[in-house]
């Protein structure tokens, strides 16, 4: 979802842009850049990533009420990149689409955590989780980190800027309920598909570009 600008006041933009400065400097200091200092083919996949999410982000629906809505791609992004650059990408993406007029530039902040950090951590966590927990398989691997994570982080962000919007006084709460929440389940299945049918594409045939996956531990004698 891309908010644009005017809907929220000063109070909201400010903290939400600091918020998110504070998620980069975590990113840029904690990220491995050991895995892509002088590797251009791990460089053009991360630089590829953020081209892919421009033109998905910038092909998106406009339904009743002003609403519009994207698929968002994060889960995949971090299975691939882990969540520090999935953070890189994400920014890489929303500043394209930013200057492309399709977001606002004072909400940069808040469509960045919403659309971005939001279902990046969560995917994360989901992803840590399972590995700690559950049998490493390649099932397990696709079908939760890949389908679950994407579908359960896609309504955690969308029920958060709703709330968020009910919250600033942006809408009231039966708009949100027949413009925007009767939406949810239509978008975060089809975004749970296409996530788990990229995973799963991309650990068959370029497993190398994605960070989390291993052929001994998901396959090898599973």
């Amino acid at each position: 979802m891309n908010l644009p600008d005017g809907l929220f006041d000063v109070g909201w933009v400010s903290v939400a842009w600091l918020l998110y400065a504070g998620a980069m400097w975590w990113a840029f200091r904690s990220a491995p850049w050991y895995k892509v200092q002088g590797d251009r083919s791990a460089q053009h996949v991360l630089f590829g990533a953020a081209l892919v999410l421009i033109l998905i982000w910038n092909f998106s629906a406009t339904i009743g009420g002003g609403f519009s809505f994207h698929f968002l791609l994060m889960t995949m992004i971090t299975l691939m990149f882990g969540p520090q650059f999935a953070l890189m990408a994400m920014t890489l993406g929303l500043l394209g689409v930013t200057l492309n007029g399709a977001a606002g530039w004072a909400v940069f902040g808040l469509n960045a955590l919403l659309m971005g950090w939001l279902p990046i951590m969560l995917s994360w966590w989901l992803y840590k989780w399972s590995y700690r927990h559950l049998h490493r398989n390649f099932f397990v691997y696709v079908f939760l980190n890949g389908f679950l994570a994407a579908g359960v982080s896609t309504v955690v962000a969308l029920f958060s800027a709703a709330g968020l919007m009910w919250l600033a006084g942006v809408y009231d709460w039966q708009a949100l309920k027949y413009n925007f929440l009767v939406f949810v389940p239509m978008l975060a299945a089809p975004e749970a598909f296409i996530n788990g049918f990229l995973i799963a594409g991309l650990v068959l045939m370029k497993p190398q570009w994605v960070s989390t996956f291993s052929d001994e531990q998901y396959l090898h004698g599973k």
